[in-house]
């Protein structure tokens, strides 16, 4: 009770002021590198899962960008197939503060910089009445214990009614790629898409040559009909 209490407070409070340094820029070489592996992980995974179908125009949402770091691997991803990519990242905590004091807010504006209809949106999924081609939802809070980790409001802890939402506002034909850590939250993931009666393919094991993670991360890949 006592740490949702202070999540509570500190997601007011950090909401509320919207505090932050301006004019982010990475400098450091080494997290450069590290940032550019990662895009690269991003795009290959995307390339692994999602079924590439021509588009003159495309609309994509990310689910939980945090402060979206990948976003030009996603970006350059679906400019592959569709002419005009249109790319939404979603963030519930965009004002959570790093220890330089920029904001995830702040800090994707740096890592979205050039990508033409591209947008940063600080608020939340349930709050977005759009519909979207395609849907990429990485690490979803499936369990209440990353979520309290994570510094969110146990208010906000909704995994069943969140991705009914997502699937509300997939567009027909669409594609969503659901990607989990470790086994315990692919089986919740899976359990829950079951319960909600959503059609899906399990992927499997997500691996790539340009990046490792300590915990396997499985695949989910939904197609509404």
């Amino acid at each position: 009770m006592f740490q949702n209490i202070k999540n509570s407070i500190d997601f007011f409070i950090r909401n509320t002021t919207k505090f932050s340094r301006k004019n982010f820029q990475e400098k450091s070489e080494e997290k450069l590198l590290h940032n550019y592996l990662e895009n690269l992980y991003t795009y290959d995974v995307l390339d692994k899962f999602i079924i590439k179908i021509p588009y003159d125009k495309a609309r994509i949402l990310d689910i939980g960008c945090k402060n979206w770091f990948y976003a030009k691997g996603e970006y350059n991803f679906f400019k592959t197939f569709i002419k005009k990519p249109c790319l939404d990242g979603v963030e519930i905590d965009a004002y959570r503060l790093y220890s330089n004091f920029y904001s995830r807010f702040e800090t994707a504006k740096f890592y979205t910089k050039g990508l033409t209809n591209t947008n940063y949106i600080a608020g939340n999924l349930l709050e977005i009445k759009e519909n979207y081609n395609f849907i990429i939802w990485i690490l979803p809070f499936v369990s209440i214990e990353p979520h309290r980790y994570w510094g969110l409001p146990e208010k906000f802890f909704m995994p069943e009614k969140l991705l009914q939402h997502a699937y509300k506002i997939l567009e027909h034909n669409g594609q969503m790629l659901i990607i989990t850590q470790g086994e315990k939250e692919a089986l919740i993931q899976k359990q829950m898409l079951d319960k909600l009666r959503i059609k899906y393919e399990e992927k499997g094991i997500v691996k790539s040559e340009f990046m490792e993670y300590k915990n396997n991360r499985y695949a989910f890949l939904i197609k509404k009909d």
